[in-house]
């Protein structure tokens, strides 16, 4: 039933609410109670619509609705105590619209600053990384026999100023390090880019994918700070299962997950974080659990709006951003995001897949 969801809801929302209290409201000649429940319906419809093309649809059907169901289930239609009301709604209308509307719209535009400054940067910085690059590979073709012949003079005492062991074996060292960080930046910035996207996924484009593989691609891709950091990550996926989605916006929400998590672990002493893989008779499921300082229950309720930022994310913290995004993703493949903490003890988000015939 899942793909009539959204249909039941309309209709559902549109019975409820604006038909039922109309119908009331009418039947009960415009009395001051239903007259008040009126308007405290056309509220919530305002609150669960939260756009007007959508609220307009379903207070015109429902409204009319109600007004045609009226006239057939009464000797006498009387319609002038709600006419006489008909301007206290619409003023009411408009007023809790405007209230309600502005932080959705100040959303929006955040989301297109965001993305017009993300691009910009993002610009700004890939042409000096491939500049980097470029030279990185230049060197990584000279340098070798450069050190070589510095070698060679050495040994037969050409060399009147030697280089330090340790500044020598940097140099060997140094054409991997540059290429690992172009590399580094390269993701953030990608990162950067994908949540600030609104992912709109055409089903007909998604494929089956092994999450085993792009967990492993994922960690492999993931600049990680240090070698320590990197080692704090646990995985076990020997219950690998198919999935129908896109391995990029997949692979960049494990991104957002692990860079998380990273964050929430970097002031323990133990710091663990673990990637698993189960199978149940009804879901797919990705567990990804650290024991970081942990989310609490005001946060843990708000964690996936865009824009909001836990408030004890004293280091590292984003745009609140990051979990919209990954909600938006697993939505478009029918799964579903869901976060148990406790604080100072654990964090765990579950990430629930559909059954899928299995792809070789």
């Amino acid at each position: 039933m899942r793909p009539y969801a959204n249909l039941y809801w309309l209709v559902g929302m549109t019975y409820a609410l604006p038909f039922f209290f109309t119908y009331m409201l009418l039947m009960n000649n415009g009395n001051i109670v239903w007259s008040m429940s009126t308007m405290a319906g056309l509220t919530l419809l305002i609150l669960a619509a939260y756009n007007w093309i959508l609220f307009i649809t379903m207070f015109l059907i429902g409204s009319l609705l109600a007004i045609l169901a009226y006239a057939l289930t009464v000797d006498k239609v009387v319609f002038s105590p709600y006419l006489v009301q008909l301007p206290i709604y619409t003023f009411l209308i408009i007023t809790t619209s405007i209230i309600f509307y502005y932080p959705y719209r100040l959303k929006q535009e955040k989301l297109k600053v965001l993305a017009s400054i993300g691009a910009e940067v993002s610009h700004e910085l890939r042409t000096p990384l491939m500049t980097i690059r470029n030279h990185a590979y230049g060197l990584e073709k000279n340098l070798p026999k450069l050190l070589h012949a510095y070698e060679l003079a050495k040994v037969h005492n050409l060399v009147t100023n030697t280089i330090r062991s340790d500044a020598f074996n940097a140099l060997e060292h140094s054409i991997k390090q540059i290429e690992s960080e172009v590399r580094h930046s390269n993701t953030v910035i990608d990162m950067l880019l994908m949540n600030l996207s609104n992912p709109k996924v055409n089903r007909e484009e998604l494929e089956h994918f092994s999450m085993a593989n792009i967990i492993t691609q994922a960690l492999q891709r993931y600049p990680f700070d240090s070698n320590k950091e990197r080692k704090v990550v646990k995985t076990e996926l020997s219950k690998d299962f198919q999935f129908l989605g896109s391995d990029i916006l997949m692979m960049h929400v494990i991104f957002n997950l692990l860079k998380n998590a990273l964050v929430f672990t970097n002031d323990v002493s133990e710091a663990s974080i673990e990637i698993t893989l189960d199978k149940k008779p009804n879901a797919n499921l990705l567990y990804f659990r650290d024991n970081g300082r942990g989310i609490s229950l005001q946060d843990k309720d708000s964690i996936f709006e865009n824009f909001y930022s836990s408030g004890n994310q004293d280091k590292g913290a984003g745009t609140g951003i990051g979990l919209a995004f990954c909600k938006k993703v697993l939505e478009s493949f029918n799964a579903s995001i869901k976060c148990d903490s406790e604080l100072g003890e654990f964090t765990e988000f579950v990430l629930s897949f559909p059954m899928t015939e299995q792809k070789n």
